[in-house]
C-alpha cells in the first residue's frame, strides 16, 4: 500500500514535469505570438472572450452533471489527455485569420478545463486533505521547473528562428513533450474507472466556497490582464521579442520557489498583499529589462492565491462533491479571464491603465481575503464567516437568476437555429420549383 502510494506521487509529479514544459510554452507563447503578430490588445481580447465564457459553461455543466465525468472516469480522463495536447497544437498555423485562432484557442482551452477538472476529482479522490496541499505542491514546483526550460527554449527559438517558424517549432515540440505527460498518467496506480459521489453539499461548505472563488477569480482576473497587457507595455518601450517571452523564465522561477515559501493561511494572505502591491508598480518602471525581475517577485507571490484556493477546496471535496470541488476550482481560471477580457474590451484602455486596473482589482480580492475568509481574516473568525455567507447567498440568487436565464437563451437558440434550417430548405425547395417551372 505504501509502495503504491510513492508510485502514485512519483508518477503524478512526472506528469506535471513533463506538463509544465508544455503548459509553459503553449500558454506563455500565445499572448506573444498575438502581440508580435499585429494584433491589438482589443483584438487580442476578442481572441480570449469566446474562452472565457465555453470554460465557464463547461465548468457549471460538470458541476450540475458530474456524472458526465465519474461514469467512466479512468477512460475519459485518458482520452481527454491526450486529445488536449493534439488540440493546442494548431494554434500558430491559424495566426492568418483571428476568428480561426478564436475557434481553435476556445476548443483547446474547453478541453483542458474538462482536464483540469478531472486532475482535481483525481487527487481530491485518491489523498487526504493534507496529502492534496502536499502533491500539489510538489507537482507545483515540477511544474514550475519544467516551464523554466520551456521558457529559455521559447526565447531562444525566438531569438534564432523568424516568426512564423519559431512560433511553429515551439508548439510542435510542446505537443510531443506534452504527449508524454499523457503517457505518464498510466503510470498511476488505482486509477479509479468510475468515481462515487458520497457528497452532503452541507451549507457550510458552499460558504467556504463561494469566498474562495470569488477571491481566486478576483486574482486571476488582475493575474490575466497583467498577462494582456504587460507584453504590449514592453513592445512600447522599445524592447524586443525575446524579451517580452523571458518574462516567462523567471515567473517560472518564482512559481518553483514560491510553492514552498508559503505554508499557512496567514502566508498565503501575506503574499497575495505582496502581489497587489507589486502588480500596481509594474506601469511605473520604465526600464523594460528591470520587469524581468518584477514577473519573478509577481509569481513568487501569486503561488499563495492558489495555494489559498487549493487548501480551501481540497478541506471541503468530501462534503461537496469531488468533481464539483475540483470544477469549482477550475471554473475561477475562466471567471477571471472573463472578468479580465470584459475590461480590456470596455473601451481602449492603454496598457499603463490595464495594469492599474488589475492592480485594484487584485486589492479587491485582498479586501475579501482579509474579512470573508475566516482563516485568513483581520476580523473575528465568526464575523468572517458572516460576510461569507452573506456572499454565498448573494451569489446563489444570482445563480438562480442566471440559470434561468442559460436555459431560456439556449431554447432560443435552439429554436432559431431550427428557424433557419426550415427557412433556408423552403427557400431550396422554391428555387428548385422555379426552375423546373422555368418562371
Amino acid at each position: 500500500m505504501a509502495q503504491a502510494g510513492f508510485i502514485r506521487r512519483v508518477a503524478l509529479v512526472l506528469e506535471a514535469l513533463l506538463g509544465g514544459f508544455y503548459v509553459s510554452v503553449t500558454r506563455g507563447l500565445f499572448v506573444p505570438m498575438l502581440t508580435y503578430s499585429g494584433y491589438p490588445t482589443g483584438l487580442i481580447s476578442q481572441v480570449l472572450l469566446p474562452t472565457s465564457i465555453g470554460g465557464i459553461l463547461i465548468s457549471l455543466l460538470l458541476y450540475e452533471r458530474p456524472g458526465m465525468l465519474t461514469n467512466s472516469f479512468r477512460y475519459s480522463l485518458l482520452l481527454l489527455h491526450i486529445s488536449e495536447k493534439i488540440a493546442w497544437l494548431f494554434l500558430p498555423f491559424l495566426l492568418q485569420d483571428p476568428r480561426l485562432v478564436s475557434a481553435a484557442y476556445l476548443m483547446a482551452n474547453i478541453i483542458s478545463a474538462i482536464v483540469s477538472i478531472a486532475m482535481g476529482a483525481l487527487i481530491f479522490s485518491i489523498f487526504g486533505a493534507e496529502e492534496v496541499i502536499e502533491i500539489s505542491i510538489h507537482r507545483s514546483a515540477a511544474s514550475s521547473a519544467a516551464s523554466i526550460l520551456g521558457s529559455l527554449f521559447m526565447t531562444y527559438v525566438s531569438a534564432a528562428l523568424e516568426p512564423p517558424s519559431s512560433y511553429q517549432l515551439c508548439y510542435i515540440t510542446a505537443a510531443l513533450i506534452g504527449l508524454s505527460s499523457s503517457l505518464s498518467l498510466l503510470l498511476v496506480p488505482g486509477i479509479p474507472g468510475r468515481i462515487f459521489e458520497e457528497a452532503r453539499e452541507e451549507e457550510e461548505a458552499k460558504v467556504r466556497s463561494s469566498a474562495a472563488l470569488l477571491v481566486l477569480s478576483l486574482m486571476l482576473a488582475g493575474g490575466n490582464m497583467v498577462g494582456i497587457s504587460w507584453s504590449p507595455l514592453l513592445r512600447e518601450m522599445g524592447a524586443p521579442m525575446y524579451l517580452a517571452v523571458a518574462l516567462s523564465v523567471t515567473a517560472n522561477l518564482g512559481g518553483a520557489l514560491g510553492s514552498y515559501l508559503w505554508r499557512s493561511y496567514r502566508a498565503y494572505a501575506l503574499a497575495i498583499l505582496m502581489n497587489t502591491v507589486i502588480t500596481l508598480t509594474i506601469p511605473f518602471i520604465r526600464v523594460p529589462v528591470y520587469h524581468v525581475g518584477l514577473s519573478l517577485l509577481t509569481s513568487l507571490t501569486f503561488i499563495g492565491a492558489n495555494l489559498l484556493g487549493t487548501q480551501i477546496f481540497s478541506d471541503v471535496s468530501r462534503r461537496l462533491g469531488r468533481v464539483r470541488a475540483s470544477a469549482y476550482l477550475t471554473s475561477s481560471n475562466y471567471t477571471g479571464l472573463l472578468l479580465a477580457v470584459m475590461i480590456s474590451m470596455a473601451r481602449p484602455f492603454s496598457s499603463s491603465q490595464l495594469l492599474l486596473l488589475a492592480g485594484l482589482i487584485k486589492l479587491s480580492g485582498l479586501a475579501l481575503t482579509l474579512l470573508a475568509i475566516p482563516e485568513t481574516a483581520v476580523i473575528p473568525a465568526r464575523r468572517a464567516y458572516e460576510v461569507s455567507r452573506m456572499i454565498y447567498s448573494t451569489s446563489l440568487l444570482g445563480y438562480s437568476f442566471t440559470s434561468q436565464a442559460s436555459r431560456e437563451f439556449l431554447r432560443t437558440m435552439i429554436a432559431t437555429i431550427f428557424l433557419t434550417i426550415l427557412v433556408t430548405v423552403l427557400y431550396v425547395i422554391y428555387r428548385v420549383v422555379t426552375l423546373i417551372l422555368g418562371i
